[in-house]
């Protein structure tokens, strides 16, 4: 049987949230507990504290239960509360995108990593950021160009494979140096074409790679929710 309990880091940063929600400084907290500054600096930066000092946070808190942060109940409590606020969030994103869908965005962190993206799309979009430099996103159409290159190649030898990813692998580390990552996603969508005389839908795997600034860290990225085949 597992129990849950909140990592350190966590239950850290649960305390500070809920000290500054009762408008209650660091010293005026460690006054309350009666122990020190030092003690609840580190307690809120997940670092190891006493028992003691540990009950007495929580009974300072307003917690009848002085062994409160290591009841599991407390912490699924705790986590479903974080989980509401990350769900919130993110539709708050999403409504902001109506025409778009959110989907996990995957770092492509070498050249066999993306070949194994390219092969394994229907189809797929490339978009480069317009906040990069002249220079970046010349290397970066010229990942995209010649990735699209690879993934319509059929069958290929061993080698071929391996030289194709090295290739791959000396335009991802040009893009790094410039300070520019590459992240991808996937969707299966079912298409109708306008133009089709028979109007069956037909299943595609669309993929999607974008070109970023390196200070950017995607979790998700949204694409349009209508792709249009002629």
């Amino acid at each position: 049987m597992t129990t849950t309990l909140l990592a350190p880091k966590l239950l850290g940063f649960w305390t500070r949230c809920v000290r500054e929600a009762q408008h209650l400084s660091q010293e005026a907290l460690a006054a309350a507990a009666g122990i020190t500054v030092r003690t609840v600096q580190r307690f809120e930066a997940g670092e190891g504290v006493q028992i003691g000092s540990r009950r007495s946070l929580a009974k300072a808190l307003g917690y009848e239960d002085q062994d409160i942060f290591d009841d599991p109940k407390f912490a699924t409590t705790v986590l479903g509360f974080f989980e509401d606020i990350k769900a919130f969030q993110q539709k708050q994103v999403d409504d902001e995108h109506p025409d778009q869908m959110r989907l996990p965005a995957r770092l492509i962190s070498c050249g066999e990593e993306a070949i194994q993206f390219t092969q394994g799309n229907d189809a797929a979009l490339f978009d480069i950021s317009p906040e990069l430099n002249r220079e970046t996103k010349e290397i970066a159409t010229a990942f995209s160009d010649y990735l699209r290159d690879v993934g319509e190649v059929g069958d290929v030898s061993v080698a071929d494979r391996q030289g194709f990813a090295n290739k791959l692998d000396d335009m991802l580390k040009s893009l790094k140096a410039e300070g520019a990552i590459v992240y991808t996603a996937k969707h299966d969508r079912k298409f109708v074409g306008e133009n089709w005389a028979n109007k069956t839908s037909m299943t595609m795997t669309l993929g999607y790679l974008v070109v970023v600034p390196a200070t950017r860290k995607l979790d998700d990225l949204f694409v349009p929710r209508k792709t249009k085949l002629f």
